[in-house]
């Protein structure tokens, strides 16, 4: 095993992969009694074809969420789901544009817990019949989802600003996708994808390291797993344009919803670093978006808006901001807005409080099991690596450096989505 120090917070992870191409991480904790496991696949709803030798694959939308509730099928394996329960454990699963995440959570019997998860995730019946099964269960979450107005609106959203990317469809698809499904689809997908060189175990807790590590080493063993050639993952090229620049909602609520979100290619910026970028415009938007913003008092007193907020993500190519509002006047506030967005500032104390709290928030993470296993997965996910200079990376970001990446911001392409009565 090789051993990771996270600096700063001088916490230590113990990295190792096994003969068969799974990668195992064990973060040993003395902060806590619990544990938190989990198995993790780096395939999500962003793979929407895929080649492997020349037969090209296309996946329906949904698919990599209908496999994980036919992965994690606790109903179906009930002397499983009585153990979990006997030990008063939790398990879980969920699924991202990145990646799967199978989990489980406890206090006592560790290694027992550990091999119940192993057995879930190696021990797949996917069938005719519990497929047909299933889709009624998803397609009421997907229901579900759609009556969440916010969820349903920044589906919506992404629907309008992109004209091929993956995220045109949600992580759990369209009633119509889910009844495209079959069982041969998802054991395809499982078997292509769900492969030992395409996972990894993440440990998070007090425990025997080498004691754990036996465990899933003879685990593996027993599995006689080998190495496989992932499949090719066919991208299509996204325009920097938006599909829909405006769209209407009807729904009776009191306050309008507003998202406003701009589409920016990430050529328009300097910083290449995919986590620095994000560091700089979550500053940049905090300043003058979060709720101690000028700008937001200034529209709380001309009675704009009632609350403010703000996020940013990276797809693919793009950058992606959406300021979001609840309001008595939607029209006034987009244009207000309109005028605002295009003379953003930030002063340096202000860059500098920002900075500092991402240092704060970066410490404090290490005193939550379950928030160092997140870092740990979707690090791995989205870039195959984990970071454990997070601490130096943050104190690196130059105040002259933020305000270039301030006026590299655009509202060439953007799209609107407001509800209405």
């Amino acid at each position: 095993m090789k051993k990771k120090i996270f600096e700063r917070v001088n916490e230590s992870l113990l990295t190792e992969k096994l003969d068969n191409g799974v990668e195992v991480y064990l973060y040993k904790t003395n902060k806590t009694k619990n544990f938190y496991i989990t198995i993790s696949v780096k395939y999500g709803a962003n793979v929407t074809k895929y080649k492997i030798g020349d037969k090209v694959t296309e996946i329906i939308p949904g698919s990599a969420h209908f496999l994980e509730h036919k992965v994690m099928a606790l109903s179906e394996n009930k002397e499983i789901s009585k153990r979990i329960n006997e030990l008063g454990s939790l398990a879980n699963a969920w699924t991202s544009y990145n990646g799967t995440n199978y989990n489980i959570f406890g206090s006592i019997n560790i290694k027992e817990n550990l091999i119940l998860l192993l057995d879930i995730f190696y021990n797949t019946d996917i069938n005719p019949k519990n497929v047909e099964e299933e889709k009624g269960i998803i397609g009421e979450e997907i229901d579900m989802y759609k009556d969440k107005i916010n969820s349903y609106m920044a589906s919506e959203l992404f629907k309008n600003l992109f004209n091929t990317s993956y995220v045109k469809n949600t992580v759990v698809g369209e009633r119509s996708d889910i009844a495209k499904i079959t069982a041969k689809g998802l054991n395809k997908i499982y078997k292509d994808f769900y492969v030992p060189n395409n996972t990894f175990i993440t440990v998070c807790g007090n425990f025997d390291e080498n004691d754990i590590m036996n465990t899933i080493k003879e685990y593996m063993n027993k599995l006689d797993l080998k190495p496989k050639k992932l499949p090719k993952v066919i991208k299509g090229r996204e325009k920097d344009t938006v599909r829909i620049p405006y769209q209407e909602i009807k729904k009776d609520i009191n306050d309008v919803r507003v998202k406003y979100a701009i589409k920016i290619n990430r050529k328009a910026f300097s910083v290449k670093n995919k986590r620095l970028l994000s560091a700089y415009l979550n500053i940049i938007l905090g300043a003058n978006f979060s709720a101690t913003s000028p700008l937001y008092e200034k529209y709380k007193n001309e009675n704009i808006v009632t609350s403010l907020n703000r996020s940013m993500s990276i797809i693919d190519n793009h950058i992606v901001i959406i300021i979001e509002a609840f309001t008595k006047d939607g029209d006034r506030f987009i244009k207000e807005l309109e005028k605002d967005i295009k003379k953003l500032s930030l002063s340096k104390d202000e860059f500098e409080r920002k900075r500092k709290r991402y240092l704060k928030s970066y410490i404090l993470d290490f005193d939550n099991i379950e928030d160092v296993e997140y870092i740990i997965a979707i690090s791995l996910m989205t870039e195959n690596k984990i970071s454990y200079k997070a601490y130096s990376e943050i104190m690196s970001l130059d105040y002259n450096i933020a305000l270039e990446v301030l006026k590299s911001i655009n509202t060439d392409n953007v799209s609107i989505i407001k509800t209405v009565k």
